[in-house]
């Protein structure tokens, strides 16, 4: 979903798989220096750490406080925000100390930080609901974090990992996920206990299991259904969809579309690989919509605009950003947004803010309205907001990446990965390329809360006919108008917002007036390649999954 990646230098992955069943549970104990954490709540603990007798048995690998729904969490001590997101749709927050233990804060209703933003002893990292678990770990073992608040030096032993959880911000769901549980280890540790004493060495299936239990199950689920079905299904949707399109309320081709005459602010939001000086969505002729240069700016990735930006967006910060910014945690990334918008919107309190995004940009701004609307209510939302228009966005995730995160499950395609890095500049263990899985926790929480929201503005989703990137079906979103034009090729993500085609879908949105009319015929044209597009896409990802699984899981 990136328009243009220069190439980056090779990185290493450690892909251990461990195997479990030689691994201790008590490492060597290690002496913890307490005076510089402090507890992060002022709570009763509900259920104190409890070292699981194995490494596949129950326990509580930190401490649970009885929280009420609301209740500030508090950092332990100064330090680095190394993840803040989703993991199995909860929230938590992991902060790196200078000491080097880190303290994860799960089961936030709300996150106060965004990943790698340094914070002071006692900032608040989020709200608990009613329930608060904290975690402690050194290096690639956990213990017991009452240790870190008690007088004087005291001894801890470190309890390893069933999976050693590996580095950057997908190491960082994996401990997470082991640290507080979930269906994934439900599943993987049933299948461990198991295997572990069926036969020697099965218990690297289990590890596996464990790891990725979650994603796996969708995954399968995914894939499960019978291609004939797909089929015959795509086909369905194709004539149901071109019937639609030939029969709502349309704008003649022969009708021109004036630029509206009414002052409107306009925020546009680049894709993932995008960059502060480089993004697709710079294409779009803001000239030709109507807007005055010093009424535009384009949302930076580190947070505030872009610089250069009109002069309505002056008293904002302006920051430049790279390729790794876009890559960075989604929900983090909308609330960013939403403070931009914030900011435009008390500077500028009478002209609407119209959105205008590319591809992940899309799912940005989704997020962004439904953060807004948590903080001011949906009357602020519908006031403030003007119209909002998606180009080539993954609404509903999109193929490749769900290929690539299955991929991501097994040692062999993990590996293979590391090529697809190196020729994109893109990671796929960052955040965001995970997130765009149509199986991920992101797209899952994001339908949901969604709905919530929906209808609170106008939202026009544009897709490429020939896009093989975001295919067509999977740019339909819940309230949103879709649009089909006919661009086409390989380039045709990238292409589509500096197209003829697009503006003038843009421009009819803005105007509020109905999508260009589409005939029967063209138009399921347009849903028939969308859907082979797709269907073809999922077919690659599934042999590619299964054959990678088989050398990673049984040979790797």
């Amino acid at each position: 979903m990136a328009r243009r990646h220069p190439r980056a230098p090779l990185v290493a992955v450690a892909a251990v798989v461990a195997i479990a069943g030689s691994v201790g549970v008590a490492a060597p104990a290690a002496a913890v220096d307490p005076a510089s954490h402090v507890p992060p709540v002022e709570a009763p603990v509900l259920d104190p750490f409890r070292a699981p007798s194995s490494p596949w048995e129950p326990g509580n690998r930190g401490l649970e406080y009885a929280t009420v729904e609301g209740t500030a969490i508090r950092a332990t001590a100064a330090g680095t925000v190394v993840f803040a997101g989703p993991v199995a749709g909860q929230r938590h927050v992991t902060v790196l100390h200078p000491d080097g233990i880190r303290t994860s804060y799960s089961f936030l209703t709300d996150i106060a930080v965004v990943v790698g933003q340094r914070v002071d002893q006692g900032q608040v990292l989020g709200e608990a609901g009613p329930g608060f678990h904290l975690g402690a770990r050194r290096g690639d073992a956990y213990f017991d974090p009452a240790s870190l608040f008690e007088a004087g030096p005291v001894q801890v032993h470190l309890v390893a990992f069933e999976v050693p959880p590996g580095f950057g911000a997908r190491g960082e769901r994996s401990a997470l996920a082991q640290l507080v549980g979930g269906v994934g280890d439900l599943v993987g540790g049933a299948a461990a206990w198991t295997f572990d004493r069926a036969a020697d060495g099965v218990g690297l299936a289990g590890a596996w299991l464990r790891e990725h239990g979650s994603e796996v199950l969708r995954t399968v689920a995914h894939y499960a259904v019978p291609y004939p079905i797909r089929l015959a299904t795509a086909l369905v949707d194709a004539a149901v969809d071109a019937h639609r399109v030939a029969s709502r309320a349309c704008t003649p081709e022969a009708v021109a579309v004036e630029p509206s005459s009414e002052r409107r602010l306009v925020v546009r939001v680049g894709g993932l690989g995008s960059t502060s000086e480089d993004a697709a969505i710079d294409d779009l002729d803001l000239a030709g919509l109507g807007y005055h240069p010093d009424d535009a700016a384009r949302f930076s990735y580190a947070g505030g605009t872009t610089p250069p930006r009109g002069s309505s967006f002056a008293g904002l910060p302006a920051t430049a950003y790279d390729s790794d910014d876009s890559q960075t945690d989604l929900w983090a990334s909308g609330a960013a947004l939403a403070d931009l918008v914030e900011g435009a919107v008390a500077q500028n309190p009478g002209p609407p803010i119209d959105l205008l995004a590319h591809s992940q940009g899309g799912l940005v701004v989704r997020v962004a309205i439904i953060e807004l609307a948590d903080r001011h209510g949906h009357a602020w939302v519908s006031r403030h907001l003007g119209a909002v228009v998606t180009l080539a966005t993954p609404h509903s995730g999109a193929d490749l990446a769900t290929a690539i995160g299955a991929q991501q499950t097994t040692v062999a395609g993990d590996r293979a990965l590391e090529v697809g890095q190196w020729l994109t500049g893109l990671d796929a263990d960052a955040a965001s390329p995970a997130q765009l899985s149509e199986v991920s926790d992101f797209q899952l929480e994001l339908r949901d809360r969604w709905a919530e929201v929906a209808g609170l503005v106008e939202v026009t989703s544009i897709a490429a006919r020939g896009d093989v990137v975001v295919p067509v079906p999977r740019t339909e979103v819940a309230g949103a108008q879709q649009v089909v034009v006919s661009v086409d090729g390989l380039r045709a993500h990238d292409a589509l917002p500096g197209s003829e085609e697009a503006l003038r879908e843009v421009a009819l949105a803005l105007s509020d007036r109905a999508p260009s009319c589409r005939s029967f015929d063209a138009a399921l044209r347009d849903h028939l390649q969308g859907n082979a597009i797709s269907l073809v896409e999922d077919a690659f990802g599934s042999a590619a999954w299964g054959w990678s699984a088989t050398r990673g899981i049984f040979t790797g």
